[in-house]
């Protein structure tokens, strides 16, 4: 019978079992052996290669060096002399004259393209970076770089036929983690930064009292595969702003995502942070004149919540950088959000005072942020994984528990599993009660 094969076939392989526990001696004594192999003169070269050109530095990566919150950020990281920052941009040109006038240190700074809105392209850029980088690991990989188009009266392509927007913003940097991710797992603490946003947050006034709300209702969209004439993450109309939006919401819940999926069998720290508003960013050069004009006024001298770019990139330097930011799944902020009551003490000193607003308050104002409820739909968040990695084609690792290479724990784990077997075996013989011979209830 059925019952009778199995339980020659566990026999079977206890005379195996038997036998590998006479011989564990032995393969405990030579199984340094099997992970072992004879340095070759190229690996040796290579190896040497790597310390000549990092040194003990570690490797960082920023999209969107060329200007704003990248430029700043790169300089902050630049300035410690502890990494070589490799800096993504669309435009070589403009990075070129930028590094100059800046005076961005040659030997650590090392600017590559990569244009946001090809999946191709960030592809080829990876493959650049992991030739570039030889046998050093990725230690910071700071997800910076968007745009903001809210005055567009219709949806832009991509090279792939997908809105620029959640392309360039969150999409392209999704298959650049993915890309980099066996890389980062071998840093001994690798992080992963995601530049997010109070619009992406609804918890708050800026996120939930200002239309259009970020919302990626059952991401029907994605769904559909997000390609022209899909222009929404929602499958509706288009929007420039809730596009912008949008792809900040998926950033902090592709951060929550990763960090529940990889973080604990990789040690790799995933977060997302709010620098706060800079308001005099080339983010807004979209936006209409009279905008550009008066909102830094606004946030300054209304809200309080304006933040230079020289600060905003010492937050997001401080992410990558402090000690205390290893932590993963954290949605970083400062300061406790806007003030009020400001008045003559915020004419005095430009809208630029310290305490619990959006500017000052220095190294120790950081905090764990609360995210929405949106943020933290992790049923939305994996779906929004899984549609994502269809669209561009990502490839994840696929990790599982390590378990123990001890030969001996092996033996006692097989023997387990044998009497376990053995067990349910004679459960199963019993029978199955309120069944009929037909399996039926």
């Amino acid at each position: 019978s059925f019952e009778i094969i199995i339980q020659d076939k566990i026999e079977l392989k206890m005379k195996y079992l038997f036998m590998l526990l006479k011989l564990a001696p032995a393969v405990g004594a030579f199984k340094f052996m099997a992970n072992w192999k004879m340095p070759m003169p190229q690996d040796v070269a290579r190896t040497e290669a790597t310390a000549e050109r990092f040194g003990e530095k570690k490797l960082a990566i920023i999209t969107g060096t060329s200007s704003g919150l990248g430029k700043k950020t790169a300089l902050s990281l630049l300035r410690t002399g502890e990494y070589h920052v490799i800096g993504a941009v669309r435009d070589m040109d403009k990075m070129a004259a930028v590094a100059e006038v800046d005076e961005f240190p040659e030997e650590d700074f090392t600017p590559m393209q990569v244009e946001l809105a090809s999946f191709d392209s960030v592809r080829d850029f990876c493959k650049q970076v992991d030739e570039f980088r030889l046998d050093k690991s990725i230690d910071r990989l700071i997800c910076n770089a968007g745009v903001y188009q809210p005055s567009l009266p219709h949806a832009k392509w991509s090279a792939d036929n997908i809105e620029q927007t959640m392309s360039i913003n969150y999409l392209s940097h999704f298959l650049m983690i993915s890309e980099f991710m066996p890389s980062l797992m071998k840093s001994k603490e690798a992080r992963v930064i995601m530049v997010g946003s109070v619009t992406g947050n609804d918890n708050t006034v800026g996120g939930g009292g200002v239309y259009p709300i970020a919302d990626l209702h059952e991401l029907e969209g994605f769904k559909a595969g997000l390609k022209d004439p899909i222009c929404m993450a929602d499958g509706y109309s288009f929007d420039g702003a809730k596009a912008y939006k949008d792809s900040k919401l998926s950033l902090m819940m592709l951060s929550n995502t990763l960090h529940a999926k990889y973080n604990k069998l990789t040690g790799v720290a995933f977060s997302s942070i709010y620098p706060g508003c800079i308001a005099e960013s080339p983010l807004f050069r979209e936006k209409r004149g009279w905008f550009r004009q008066y909102f830094p006024v606004f946030m300054k001298f209304i809200t309080g919540g304006f933040v230079g770019e020289e600060e905003a990139g010492q937050r997001l330097f401080q992410v990558a950088h402090d000690p205390r930011c290893g932590k993963s799944g954290v949605y970083w902020s400062w300061n406790g959000g806007p003030r009020e009551g400001r008045g003559a003490e915020a004419l005095e000193k430009g809208g630029q005072i310290s305490g619990g607003g959006g500017a000052g308050g220095g190294w120790n104002s950081i905090f764990e942020n609360d995210q929405s409820a949106k943020v933290l739909d992790m049923e939305l968040a994996m779906n929004l994984f899984k549609y994502s990695t269809e669209v561009t084609k990502a490839e994840w690792p696929d990790l599982k528990q390590i378990t123990s290479p001890c030969p001996t724990l092996n033996v006692v784990g097989a023997v387990s599993k044998y009497m376990i077997a053995k067990e349910e075996m004679k459960r199963i013989r019993v029978g199955v009660p309120g069944f009929g011979a037909d399996g039926k209830p």
